[in-house]
């Protein structure tokens, strides 16, 4: 175990109690509010969420098996700090930890677009869901939806486009370009096509699977907050509302219960699933060590 590794598990021992202690009160009171099995049977649908999302990373890292468990654990570690980072910029953290499992950042910008896609599809079908089935969904939540799926959309259909210029602009700079920036250029094109066949190895014969687990993984996120907030259905008789404010709560000011729900079983599911993680990889590094 390195020495950075050492040092970012004592800072996220640190933030987790430091976290708990802080929010003791708050997360007592939201018990007490909208009872104890309610909350559980939340994180348990919540933390079945990760689990997928755990399943879904191993499911891309099959071609090179050997990083899939520091993926998974790379996930577990950085899934509570990344939750605190408002607007998904915890997904950043969650990069940077993926860059840390592989020598080369190819692969773990792979797998990181991989989901980003198989997530992209699934919001693409929860909407359109949406309005066949007449549901009320508010302005601001489904203005946030559709920049997301149209930015994430565009993102991919440019870059797969752009990918495949390159072939007819390479033949054009290898026959007739000995420029320094013709030989950049023939370097950044080679970079992309190079990315995209590390995706294309991602993903090859695991499409539906990949789409499979990101239904399901979203599937979760809806139940667990649709079970935490049953009790304000007469406050929010519409759904569809509390499904997406709750989905959308790091991102989008959303009912207030919702966010309060949403702290004690997000942030517990999250802690419990950090605090395993950082048992499972303290005991492998000592086995390691005992061996040695």
């Amino acid at each position: 175990m390195s020495r950075g590794i050492r040092i970012y598990l004592a800072g996220l021992l640190i933030l987790i109690f430091g976290w708990l202690a802080y929010h003791f009160d708050a997360l007592r009171l939201a018990t007490s509010s909208f009872g104890i099995i309610t909350l559980t049977v939340a994180a348990v649908f919540y933390t079945l969420g990760h689990v997928l999302r755990m399943a879904r990373l191993t499911l891309l890292t099959l071609d090179e098996r050997q990083a899939s468990f520091d993926l998974v654990t790379a996930h577990a570690l950085t899934a509570f700090p990344s939750s605190l980072i408002p607007f998904k910029l915890g997904e950043i953290l969650r990069l940077s930890a993926f860059f840390h499992v592989y020598d080369g950042r190819q692969k773990a910008l792979a797998v990181w677009v991989s989901e980003r896609f198989g997530d992209v599809v699934v919001l693409t079908g929860l909407i359109l869901c949406l309005y066949l089935f007449n549901f009320d969904v508010p302005s601001s939540v489904r203005a946030l939806f559709f920049i997301f799926v149209i930015a994430s959309s565009l993102g991919l259909a440019i870059f797969f486009a752009v990918t495949k210029v390159f072939v007819y602009l390479n033949r054009h700079l290898v026959l007739s370009s000995h420029t320094r920036r013709g030989l950049w250029i023939l370097k950044v094109s080679y970079a992309l096509r190079a990315f995209e066949a590390t995706i294309q190895r991602s993903i090859e014969g695991r499409l539906s699977a990949l789409l499979l687990i990101s239904m399901l993984i979203w599937g979760c996120e809806i139940a667990a907050v649709t079970v935490a907030t049953r009790q304000i259905m007469t406050a929010y008789p519409d759904i569809a509302e509390i499904v997406t404010s709750g989905l959308l709560a790091s991102i989008a000011s959303s009912n207030e219960q919702v966010e309060t729900a949403a702290l004690v079983y997000q942030s517990v599911s999250v802690i419990a699933l950090s605090l395993l993680f950082v048992i499972l990889l303290t005991l492998t590094f000592h086995r390691i060590r005992r061996t040695k």
